[in-house]
């Protein structure tokens, strides 16, 4: 090694009596050389590189470094081949740049003028040839003398706006930069290229319209969404269901022309508004089974009497179909297909023309009765879970969705005209109050029962007691100064329909188990009986005096 630093003098007119001789010395006993004898060119150790000369004729190694502490003694050592040792001026520039150089090519040019290479660590005749390829181009690319203006005038600025424009170094670079492609064109690719080509562009197309369609969805909507994921079913990335429908009947019109909708000729005062005679029809508790109704595939979710007659019930399944059964002939008239899962709710408008379905799937389908065909199609992306026609207008309808707010739709033109949002949690039923309509209750998830005034989005009155639990179910009583509710504590509790609202204590119903299953009740149409199933598959009547 000191062979090779010898030969870099920093002054080639330095008198030769400026480089002094030191004979060597013995080693001093007292320390250990422990220089192993290693008879290859190259080595690592910890890291660094150290290169080592071998004599051919004695094959003994000229310099091996010395292991262990150290004597800072002036005069030259011996090694162990008896060779003398000597310092030497050299030139530490010209040394570092030969030292960068075999660093980066595996090769340089010795003190003598000739060229040491690196053999090991995978330093292959090819991988010397690519390294001396990448200097010589480094070599050939050309200077540029910056001969560019300091201040550059206001078409430049137009151009570049802010930023100077590109240097002629920065545009040899940019010309000499360009891939095949860009030279040839995308006519140089294969047609497999090109294929994908277009199909990684499709797919990046339909990946932009999903991260579009979730930054106009406001923030707080994508926190809820996710808080409620695992509680509601996943979205249909597919096309919706064609809607279709079925006539099971014998025939459509009888013989006076009549549809088969029309309720019997004994109900025409009940349609008219007369008033009914509770006396004629005292309602009774059930004693045995008189009819069951099969035709789902699946279970059934809700059912609907058809309005003021009852002569035709409206059931949605689990599989996706709405049915309507003639209760006095006992078969299926006409069953509607238009969902993609289970119907969540059904309901009819008021004079029960029309009726609308709410589906897991996240669309509302405004239905024909008669004729079985979609009038319009509702959805805003979030499961409904209860759907009411306003009392006083069909043409509006409201729905609670899973994003904890109640929309009020407009069934003409399909657009949404008012939001009630003060809820927590996802609303479950809904009803009118006071005067047939003027006013709405709402009880969703978050134990409280909301009270709101029509078409105005802040609520009138809040019922929230610490003791209240979830009531998914509501239903008001004939007599409309009450509403009934179905509490997740097994117990049915009745409020005042209007006034201060308040809960009627005193009027409690309980017996049955409905904890964690939201089922709902029904009313004798004279008030007098309390109807309710429970989770064991039970029905329990209770008089509505007596509590019992």
């Amino acid at each position: 090694m000191m062979d090779l630093l010898g030969g870099y003098n920093s002054n080639s007119d330095t008198d030769a009596d400026e480089v002094v001789e030191k004979k060597a010395k013995k080693s001093d006993p007292r320390f250990l050389r422990a220089a192993p004898a290693i008879s290859v060119m190259t080595r690592r150790n910890h890291g660094h590189e150290l290169i080592q000369l071998v004599d051919p004729s004695s094959q003994s190694i000229v310099e091996a470094p010395v292991q262990g502490p150290q004597v800072l003694d002036p005069q030259a050592q011996k090694n162990l081949a008896g060779e003398m040792q000597e310092n030497y001026q050299f030139d530490e520039a010209a040394f570092k740049k030969q030292r960068t150089k075999f660093q980066r090519t595996g090769q340089a040019v010795g003190p003598n003028q000739q060229s040491v290479v690196r053999t090991t660590l995978g330093y292959t005749a090819k991988r010397l040839e690519q390294f001396e390829k990448a200097e010589n181009d480094r070599q050939k690319r050309p200077k540029f003398e910056s001969k560019d203006p300091l201040v550059y005038g206001s078409d430049d600025e137009a151009v570049y706006g802010v930023w100077a424009p590109p240097s002629q170094e920065e545009r040899w670079q940019a010309e000499n930069s360009m891939s095949d492609i860009q030279k040839g064109g995308l006519e140089s690719l294969a047609p497999e290229q090109l294929a994908e080509r277009a199909y990684i562009k499709e797919r990046d197309r339909l990946l932009g319209v999903r991260e579009e369609a979730k930054e106009e969805q406001p923030a707080w909507e994508r926190l809820v969404d996710r808080k409620m994921a695992h509680l509601l079913p996943p979205k249909m990335d597919g096309e919706a269901v064609e809607p279709k429908s079925t006539f099971h009947g014998l025939e459509e019109t009888n013989y006076k022309g009549q549809s088969w909708v029309a309720p019997p000729s004994g109900m025409l005062s009940v349609i008219e508004g007369d008033a009914l005679d509770i006396d004629h029809h005292r309602c009774y508790v059930p004693k045995k089974c008189v009819h069951r109704f099969v035709g789902n595939d699946k279970g059934i979710h809700r059912i609907r009497l058809f309005p003021k007659t009852g002569h035709l019930l409206l059931s949605g399944g689990l599989d996706g179909v709405c049915k309507v059964w003639s209760v006095a002939e006992k078969r299926l008239m006409r069953s509607y297909h238009g969902h993609a899962a289970a119907v969540r709710d059904v309901q009819f408008n008021n004079d029960g023309s029309q009726f609308v379905s709410a589906s897991f799937d996240r669309v509302l389908r405004l239905w024909d009765t008669e004729s079985g065909k979609v009038l319009n199609t509702f959805g805003n992306k979030k499961v409904p879970y209860v759907v009411k026609f306003y009392p006083h207008d069909d043409n509006f309808f409201v729905v609670g969705c899973s994003d904890n707010k109640i929309v009020t739709y407009d069934a003409t033109t399909g657009e949404i005209t008012q939001e009630y949002n003060h809820h927590l949690a996802p609303v479950n039923a809904i009803i009118f109050v006071e005067d047939n309509g003027a006013k709405m209750v709402s009880s969703s998830d978050d134990k409280k029962v909301l009270v709101w005034e029509w078409d105005i989005g802040v609520p009138v009155k809040y019922i929230s007691d610490p003791t209240m639990h979830s009531m998914p179910c509501m239903v008001m009583h004939p007599s409309l100064q009450f509403f009934v509710t179905q509490s997740l504590d097994n117990t049915i509790c009745v409020f005042q329909a209007g006034n201060r609202f308040s809960m009627q204590k005193k009027k409690k119903f309980s017996g049955h188990q409905v904890a964690g299953y939201a089922c709902e009740m029904t009313l004798s149409p004279d008030g007098r009986f309390l109807a309710c199933g429970d989770g064991k598959g039970k029905l329990f009547f209770w008089d509505w005096k007596r509590h019992k």
